[in-house]
């Protein structure tokens, strides 16, 4: 009798770990606005100014069952346009808020408190 061999798939430990963090990166990259830009921008020198609701919507968390969402806000600096979602559900087409956004760096912004 023959003894045939078995292609098992198996990862090391340093295999395993690699793909879980790996994993958690991307998922901090893809949330690296509410995650980290949002609560770095607190040490960061900024200015602040007038931005505009938007039409383009963000979905909820949840949202394909409820259907809820937060519409966007836009603002210009140095005749460069910046949006971000404004993650409050009162907010309407039109609607004008106040946002703080980092002088270096202006795609770290968020609506003023």
């Amino acid at each position: 009798m023959k003894k045939v061999k078995s292609n098992n798939f198996s990862l090391n430990k340093i295999q395993r770990i690699t793909i879980i963090v790996l994993v958690f990166s991307f998922l901090i990259y893809l949330n690296r606005n509410v995650l980290i830009y949002r609560n770095i921008i607190s040490f960061l020198d900024t200015n602040e100014i007038e931005a505009r609701i938007i039409e383009k919507k963000e979905g909820s968390r949840g949202s394909h069952l409820t259907g809820f969402f937060t519409y966007y806000y836009e603002f210009n600096v140095n005749n460069e346009t910046f949006n971000n979602p404004s993650f409050n559900e009162n907010y309407k087409i039109g609607d004008r808020v106040s946002v703080i956004y980092s002088r270096k760096f202006p795609f770290i912004n968020k609506i003023k408190d």
